[in-house]
C-alpha cells in the first residue's frame, strides 16, 4: 500500500484537485447528484480511422480516446493540468472474473500535454501514464483521498469533477423460457460528477454518452461540447502529426460563423473608412451598430449593439429595414442590447419602427398598461415552465415578427429559450414528421371562466352572435357549453413552408396544448374535476386520434436539446421571426416583467 499511496501522491504532484469547467449557472451550496443525458454517434468512418491510429500508435482506442478528452478538457478549460477519473472493473485477477460483487474503483488520470508535442506523441505518454496507473490501480480511491487531503467541499466531489469511462464489454441479452424480458431504463439519471462521458461500440461505431448535471449546465451547452469534441477526433486522425496547439475545437458550423463575422467586419471597416469622409452622423448606416454571436457557434441570436453612445434605435431600425429584415431571415432572431430604451413606449416605438401596423386586437395576453399595443408576457406561475411554441399558430392568423423586451430581469432564472424551428424540423424523427405533415393538429380549447381566459375576455364581446360568426368565417367548430363556456375546436397545420424563405418548418403549439405536457399534479387535479374533453387546451392529431405521450415527449426533449438561453438584460428587445423561432419559459424567482408587442399578420391560408 505504501508503494501505491507513493506513486499516486507522485502522479498528482502539482495538480489541481478541482477541475471548475466554465458552467452556465452557480453552483449549488450542497452537490445536488441530478443527471441528464445526451448521446452523439460518431461515424463509422471517424471510428475506424480513431481505431486505425490506435493500432498504428500501438495504443487502445481507450487510450486515444482519453488523451483527446484530455486534451478538449485543458482546451475548453484554459488549463494544462487536467485530472480525468476513469472507472476500472479492478478485476485483474482470474479468480475475481466469475465473483458476484462490485470491484470498481476510481483512477485519477493526469496527462502530461506541456512542451507542445504532437498528438503522436501525446499518445505515447498516455500509453506510459496508463500502463503505471493499472499498475496501482489496487489502491481504493477512498484511502488515496485520505492520503491526498484536499479540501473537503460540500459542493463538488472530491478529487475528480470529471469521468471518462470506455465502456467495452458486451451488453448481451437475458432470455427467460416462458418470458418476456425488457430492460428498464430509469426515466432521470443521476450523476456524481459534473461531467461524465462514457464511450462504447455497436455495429462498428463508436457512441459517446455525456452526462451532466443540469444544475450546472445547459442541455445546449452540452450539444456544443459535443459537436466540438467530436470536430476535435476528425481533425486528430486527420493529421496526428501536428503539434496540441494546431487542434482547435471549432466545428463546420463555427468555421463558417467565424469566416461570415470575418467577412463582415471587413466589410464594417470599409464602410467605417468611408464615413470618415462624411460630416456628421448619419444613422441610416449600419456602422451605427455591431453585430456579433452571444456565443462561438451559435447562430442566433444575432446579438446588435450600439457602436457609439448617441444611437437611438427606433430611428436607426426604421432606416435599416432591410438589412433587419435579411438578417432575421437568416438568424430567426435578433437581440438588440446596450441601447438606452428605457420606457414600454419607447420600446413601441421601436417595434412600430420596424413594423408600423403592430397588432393591437389578441385575447391570449393581458394589455400592458403603459402601453397601445403592448401586451403583459404570459400570466402564468413564475415556478412553472411555459414549453416551446409558435406565437397563435392554432389560430387562423398569427404575427410574423414578435419583439420582447425586459422591463425587469428576474433575481433568478426566467430566461425565454429558443430554439430554430427549421433545424427543428431537419432533425425529427422521419416518421414522427411525416404522421405530422399528413394529418396536422386538432386544438380542442375550452372557454372556463376561472380556469382559463372566458370567450369574453378573449373575444372582447359578450355577443355570441358576433363569436359565432367570426367562427364560420374561419371554419372553426364550435360549441356552447350548458355552465356557460365555450368549446372550440380547430384544424390547424404542425408543418408549413415559410412564405419567405421557403422553407419547411414544424410550426404549431403542440408542447403548449398537450395534456402531457402539464405538471403532474395539474394534470391530475384537473382531470379528478373534469373529463378530458373538457380541458382548457389539448390537442390531437388532425383525425381526431390522440398523440402519443411518447411523441410529445420525443418532441420536448429534441427542443431541448436544441434550445439556446441566455439571460435577460434590462432593456434588452429580442426580436423573433415567429415562424422560423419558437419560443419558451424558464421558471424564475423575484419580480420579473418582460413586455410583448406583435406585427406582420400571416393568415394560414398564405403558406398551407
Amino acid at each position: 500500500m505504501t508503494t501505491h499511496a507513493s506513486f499516486w501522491r507522485r502522479h498528482l504532484a502539482g495538480a489541481p484537485l478541482v477541475l471548475e469547467l466554465p458552467a452556465d449557472k452557480p453552483r449549488p451550496p450542497v452537490q445536488t447528484f441530478a443527471g441528464a443525458d445526451l448521446s452523439l454517434t460518431l461515424s463509422s468512418n471517424l471510428t475506424s480511422s480513431l481505431k486505425a491510429l490506435s493500432q498504428q500508435s500501438g495504443v487502445t482506442p481507450f487510450m486515444t480516446l482519453m488523451a483527446a478528452f484530455q486534451l478538449f478538457l485543458a482546451r475548453y478549460c484554459g488549463v494544462e493540468n487536467i485530472v480525468v477519473g476513469t472507472d476500472l472493473a479492478n478485476r485483474n485477477r482470474v479468480e475475481l472474473e466469475a465473483l458476484i460483487g462490485f470491484f470498481v474503483n476510481l483512477l485519477p488520470v493526469r496527462i502530461d500535454l506541456s512542451g507542445n508535442p504532437t498528438f503522436n506523441e501525446l499518445l505515447t505518454r498516455v500509453r506510459t501514464t496508463m500502463l503505471d496507473v493499472y499498475a496501482h490501480q489496487e489502491f481504493p480511491f477512498e484511502k488515496l483521498v485520505e492520503e491526498l487531503r484536499p479540501e473537503r467541499d460540500l459542493r463538488r466531489n472530491p478529487v475528480v469533477q470529471v469521468l471518462f469511462v470506455m465502456q467495452n464489454s458486451m451488453q448481451h441479452e437475458l432470455r427467460l423460457p416462458g418470458f418476456d424480458v425488457e430492460p428498464f431504463k430509469f426515466r432521470d439519471a443521476s450523476s456524481r460528477f459534473d461531467l461524465a462521458l462514457f464511450m462504447s461500440e455497436a455495429e462498428q461505431e463508436f457512441t459517446a454518452l455525456w452526462r451532466y448535471n443540469p444544475d450546472l449546465f445547459e442541455a445546449t451547452t452540452i450539444a456544443k461540447m459535443a459537436d466540438q469534441f467530436k470536430s476535435l477526433l476528425e481533425n486528430v486522425v486527420v493529421d496526428p502529426s501536428a503539434r496540441l496547439n494546431a487542434f482547435n475545437l471549432l466545428t463546420d458550423a463555427e468555421k463558417q460563423v467565424k469566416t461570415m463575422e470575418q467577412s463582415e467586419r471587413k466589410e464594417s471597416q470599409i464602410k467605417q473608412l468611408r464615413a470618415t469622409r462624411r460630416k456628421g452622423v448619419d444613422l441610416s448606416d449600419v456602422t451605427g451598430i455591431k453585430t456579433r454571436f452571444l456565443e462561438p457557434g451559435q447562430t442566433l441570436p444575432l446579438l446588435i449593439e450600439p457602436a457609439g453612445a448617441d444611437v437611438d434605435l427606433a430611428e436607426w431600425a426604421a432606416n435599416n429595414r432591410q438589412m433587419l429584415d435579411q438578417h432575421l431571415l437568416r438568424h430567426g432572431a435578433i437581440l438588440f442590447r446596450g441601447f438606452a430604451v428605457q420606457t414600454v413606449d419607447e420600446f413601441e416605438q421601436t417595434a412600430a419602427a420596424i413594423c408600423p401596423e403592430l397588432f393591437g386586437e389578441y385575447g391570449d395576453l393581458p394589455r400592458e398598461e403603459l402601453g397601445k399595443r403592448v401586451y403583459g408576457s404570459t400570466p402564468y406561475p413564475s415556478d412553472e415552465t411555459i414549453l416551446f411554441h409558435n406565437e397563435s399558430s392554432h389560430l387562423h392568423r398569427w404575427p410574423m415578427l414578435i419583439w420582447f423586451y425586459c422591463v425587469t430581469a428576474a433575481a433568478q432564472g426566467g430566461e425565454s429559450p429558443i430554439v430554430d424551428c427549421r433545424q427543428l424540423y431537419r432533425s425529427i424523427n422521419p416518421a414522427i414528421r411525416e404522421r405530422f405533415e399528413r394529418d396536422g393538429l386538432m386544438y380542442v380549447r375550452n372557454f372556463t371562466s376561472g380556469l382559463d381566459v372566458s370567450w369574453q375576455e378573449f373575444f372582447r364581446t359578450s355577443d355570441k352572435s358576433k363569436v359565432e360568426q367570426y367562427f364560420r368565417a374561419e371554419s372553426i367548430d364550435f360549441q356552447w357549453k350548458a355552465d356557460g363556456g365555450l368549446r372550440t375546436r380547430q384544424i390547424g397545420p404542425a408543418v408549413v413552408r415559410h412564405p419567405q424563405t421557403n422553407e419547411l418548418v414544424f410550426f404549431n403549439q403542440l408542447q403548449l396544448h398537450h395534456i402531457s405536457c402539464l405538471a403532474p399534479a395539474v394534470r391530475e387535479s384537473l382531470l379528478s374535476m373534469m373529463k378530458e374533453e373538457d380541458l382548457p387546451r389539448n390537442v390531437y392529431y388532425g383525425d381526431g386520434s390522440r398523440i402519443e405521450d411518447s411523441v410529445v415527449e420525443y418532441l420536448r426533449e429534441l427542443s431541448q436539446n436544441m434550445c439556446v438561453s441566455f439571460p435577460w438584460q434590462e432593456q434588452d428587445i429580442l426580436m423573433l421571426n415567429n415562424m422560423l423561432v419558437a419560443h419558451s419559459r424558464n421558471p424564475f424567482v423575484g419580480e420579473r416583467k418582460i413586455v410583448v408587442a406583435m406585427g406582420d399578420l400571416v393568415s394560414k391560408e398564405q403558406v398551407v
